[in-house]
């Protein structure tokens, strides 16, 4: 092999390497999970679950607490998740599994207007 054989045979090489180097290094990025910052929505779960299965009997007038805004319901949210993980209320319905970890969330969550 002469001088300039070696010299491309060594770029062709080096050329290479980097290349499925750098393709390796782009695949490990594309793994990595993105960070998970979902927070449970007060108004678009929350609430929802409050209206359909909590006001008939905490409604304005009704039971205390009454839950019908924001500030009734965080102001009740730790007595609210308590009673709905027991199983104690809703009394005459029940809330699904997803439900009350809904609700459950949202309180470990720190109870936010979101």
């Amino acid at each position: 092999m002469n001088f300039n054989q070696k010299i491309r045979t060594t770029f062709l090489i080096l050329s290479l390497g980097i290349f499925f180097g750098s393709c390796i290094s782009n695949v490990e990025e594309e793994l990595e999970e993105p960070p998970v910052d979902a927070k449970v929505s007060f108004k678009d779960a929350v609430k929802p679950i409050i209206d359909g299965r909590c006001i008939s009997c905490h409604g304005a007038g009704g039971n205390s607490p009454e839950l019908t805004s924001y500030a009734t319901i965080s102001a009740n949210a730790s007595s609210v998740k308590n009673e709905v993980a027991s199983g104690r209320m809703p009394q005459g319905t029940t809330l699904t599994p997803a439900q009350i970890k809904t609700i459950v969330d949202w309180v470990d969550e720190g109870a936010l207007d979101n």
